[in-house]
C-alpha cells in the first residue's frame, strides 16, 4: 500500500494526528528532532516508548556551544534558521511555549574577499575584469546574476518547481540527471559569477556544486526557504537553537536513555528487537514498533541482516552523502570591527567569516570560520588546537587584529561527529533515486529523519519534524 504524501500528511497533522491503536510500544532510535517528536506524540497517546540515544544530550544536529565561551555568550554549531514557512518547527515551537528572534544570517553587512581586497556587493562592476567575469556579466549585481542564470530558467520549468508539495515531475527528474555547476555553465555563467553566486546557494554548500544535484537546488532556489531571497521572515530560536530539543526532551525526560549506541535491529512477524550497548554490556528490547531517526551515516554502521530490509533501502542508505561542514568558533575580547553584522565570502580554504554573536552584548564577540566541501574535509584531520591556529593564520589577512584581539576557541567538524558523519543530506545528481526508498517502512521498521524528507534537501528541521508525524500516520495505517 503506498504511504501518505506530502500533502496526506500535512492535511492530517493539522486536523489532528491519529490515535495508535495497533500499538503498544514503540523504540525510537535517536534523540534528535525527529526521534523526540515522535516519542512525544507517541507518549501523549498512551503509547509505551523508549528512546535510545547515542550522545549524552538531545537535538542531533541541533548544537547551541555555550562552552568554553565567557560572558554568556553562545554560538550554533549546526541548525540555525527557522522561516515563517517552517510549518511543523512553528508549530512545535509554540506549544513548547519557545519564541523566536530575527535571524543572525540576513540584513548582515556583507562583503567577497577576493585576491586579497574586499568588495561590497554593489561594486562587483568595478572589479569585474580581476574577477574575471565574463563580458555579458561585467555591468551585472550579483542579484542580477541570480536572477539571469538561476530565477529566470527556474519559472521557466513550470508552476510544479514552486507548489508546496513535492512532485518529481519528469522535468524536474531531467535536471535531477546533472549538476549545479553544469546547469550554470551551460546557461552561460562563467566561473566568476558562480563563485559570486555560491555563498547563496546555502543548502548545496558542504559539498561540491560539481557533484549537487540541479533538481533538488532548483527546488531550493524556487521556494521561500532560499538564502538568496531571504527576507525579514528569517528567525532563529531565542537563546539558541537546542531550546526546542530540550523542551520536547523534557516532556519525555523519562522515557529517553542516553549513552546507548544501537547496534543491531531484527524483527519477525511478532515483535521488533533492538540490541544496543549499555556500558560495557549488551541489552535488547523488544517492541510492536521500531522507529529509526538516526542519519545514514549511523545507520551503515548498526547490523541490519536480520531486519528484512530490501535490497533499494540498503542501497540508498550507503549511496546517501552528507554535507561536509567545519565550523570554528574564535573569542575575541572585543569587536575590533567597524561593521555591526559582520558577514565576508572568501575565496580561501574558509569559506565564510562572519560575527556570530551580533545581537549579543558586548564586549566580547565570537567569530565564526565556516569551512564547507573538501576544505572541510581537510582541516578536520587537524587537532582541536591545530585548527584554531589554522583559523586564525587564514583570518588575519581578512580581519587584521584577529590573532591580537583572539582569548580561545573551539570547533565542531560534523564529519567526525561519531554519530553524525557529516552535517546534513547533500543530495546529490541522482538524488531522486533514493527518496522513496529511504522513507518507505519494512514490515515493523520506520524511518524518519530530514533524510527521509518529501523534499529533495535537507538542513531543515522542518524537515525532520515533518518526517516524525509521516511516520505516526503509517503505524496508525498499518
Amino acid at each position: 500500500m503506498p504511504g501518505p504524501t506530502q500533502q496526506d500528511v500535512r492535511n492530517t497533522f493539522d486536523s489532528g494526528l491519529p490515535p495508535q491503536t495497533s500499538v503498544n510500544s514503540v523504540i525510537v532510535v535517536g534523540a534528535g528532532l525527529a526521534g523526540l517528536a515522535a516519542a512525544y506524540e507517541l507518549a501523549q497517546r498512551g503509547i509505551r516508548v523508549t528512546v535510545l540515544e547515542a550522545s549524552d544530550h538531545p537535538g542531533g544536529r541541533t548544537r547551541t556551544l555555550r562552552h568554553p565561551f565567557a560572558d554568556d555568550l553562545r554560538a550554533e554549531a549546526g541548525a540555525m534558521t527557522v522561516t515563517q514557512h517552517c510549518h511543523y518547527t512553528m508549530h512545535y515551537l509554540r506549544k513548547m511555549g519557545v519564541e523566536t528572534e530575527p535571524s543572525d544570517l540576513v540584513d548582515t553587512d556583507f562583503y567577497y574577499y577576493r585576491n586579497g581586497i574586499r568588495i561590497r556587493p554593489d561594486k562587483i562592476g568595478d572589479h569585474a575584469v580581476e574577477l574575471g567575469l565574463n563580458a555579458a556579466e561585467r555591468d551585472l549585481s550579483v542579484a542580477d546574476m541570480i536572477a539571469g542564470y538561476v530565477t529566470k530558467w527556474h519559472e521557466n520549468i513550470g508552476p510544479e518547481i514552486a507548489e508546496l508539495t513535492w512532485t518529481p515531475t519528469p522535468r524536474l527528474l531531467e535536471l535531477d540527471r546533472i549538476s549545479v555547476r553544469r546547469a550554470l555553465v551551460d546557461r552561460g555563467a562563467s566561473a566568476a559569477a558562480i563563485g559570486l553566486m555560491e555563498p547563496m546557494f546555502l543548502e548545496m554548500r558542504g559539498g561540491e556544486l560539481e557533484s549537487a544535484s540541479a533538481m533538488s537546488w532548483a527546488r531550493y532556489e524556487s521556494g521561500p526557504r532560499s538564502f538568496s531571497t531571504a527576507d525579514a521572515g528569517w528567525y532563529k530560536i531565542k537563546g539558541g537553537t537546542d531550546r526546542l530539543a530540550r523542551a520536547l526532551a523534557d516532556k519525555i525526560t523519562d522515557r529517553i536513555l542516553y549513552h546507548r549506541p544501537v547496534v543491531r535491529i531484527t524483527q519477525n512477524e511478532r515483535e521488533a528487537q533492538v540490541t544496543f550497548l549499555d556500558r560495557e554490556r549488551l541489552q535488547t528490547l523488544r517492541a510492536d514498533r521500531v522507529i529509526v531517526t538516526a542519519p545514514a551515516t549511523t545507520l551503515r554502521r548498526i547490523n541490519l541482516s536480520m531486519a528484512g530490509i530490501s535490497a533499494e533501502k540498503h542501497s540508498a542508505v550507503r549511496r546517501l552523502r552528507y554535507a561536509s561542514i567545519l565550523r570554528i568558533f574564535l573569542q575575541m575580547r572585543t569587536k575590533f570591527w567597524p561593521e555591526e553584522r559582520l558577514m565576508i565570502s572568501t575565496d580561501t580554504a574558509i569559506a565564510t567569516v562572519r560575527d556570530a554573536t551580533p545581537r549579543l552584548p558586548g564586549p566580547r564577540k565570537i567569530v565564526e570560520c565556516w569551512l564547507t566541501g573538501w576544505p572541510a574535509q581537510a582541516a578536520a584531520n587537524l587537532s582541536p588546537d591545530e585548527r584554531i591556529e589554522f583559523a586564525l593564520r587564514e583570518v588575519e589577512p581578512i580581519l587584521p587584529g584577529a590573532r591580537e584581539n583572539f582569548e580561545l576557541g573551539t570547533s565542531v567538524a560534523w564529519d567526525n561527529e561519531p554519530y553524525a558523519g557529516g552535517a546534513y543530506i547533500l543530495p546529490e545528481t541522482g538524488h531522486s533515486e533514493l527518496m522513496a526508498p529511504l522513507r518507505t517502512p519494512e514490515g515493523r521498521i520506520h524511518f524518519a529523519g530530514e533524510h527521509t524528507a518529501f523534499e529533495p534537501n535537507g538542513g531543515s528541521m522542518n524537515y525532520a519534524l515533518e518526517s516524525a508525524a509521516r511516520v505516526l500516520i503509517e503505524m496508525s495505517a498499518a
